[in-house]
């Protein structure tokens, strides 16, 4: 099964977290060079990742998204597990709603700006929810 883009950012941002070369990068994402690259590249413009010398680090900004795509992929996996627990005893699925809304924290930004104005620690980070106007809307 193919990863998403969001997986390989996962990914990435995970293997930084203590420094590492692009080489390790490679092998531990199971990424080509070229492919490194383009998301390393797109990583530092969106100011995720940081390159001193030839090493690669997860910024703080890093971190806390790397944070939250956790809990939005651990709120997922339980939206899964409770679909799975709603089946009738003989195998027969419930139907399934037409929509289902999932509600998300604020952007990054502004979560970063808020921490930082209110010096919360980015252990913390995850504990804060702040809820946008516009829910993600997933149709099933």
């Amino acid at each position: 099964m193919r990863r998403s883009k969001i997986d390989i950012v996962v990914d990435v941002l995970e293997v930084t977290k203590n420094g590492v070369n692009k080489t390790a990068i490679v092998y531990k994402t199971n990424l080509n060079f070229r492919l490194a690259d383009k998301y390393l590249l797109l990583l530092e413009k969106q100011g995720l990742l940081e390159k001193k010398s030839d090493k690669y680090f997860t910024s703080d900004k890093g971190k806390i998204f790397l944070g939250k795509a956790k809990d939005l992929t651990m709120q997922l996996e339980n939206i899964i597990e409770k679909g799975k627990e709603n089946t009738l005893q003989n195998g027969t699925p419930m139907p399934k709603p037409k929509e289902m809304t999932l509600s998300y924290e604020t952007s990054l930004q502004k979560s970063q700006d808020m921490m930082l104005q209110n010096k919360i620690p980015i252990e913390r980070a995850r504990e804060i929810t702040i809820h946008s106007e516009t829910p993600i809307q997933m149709v099933g």
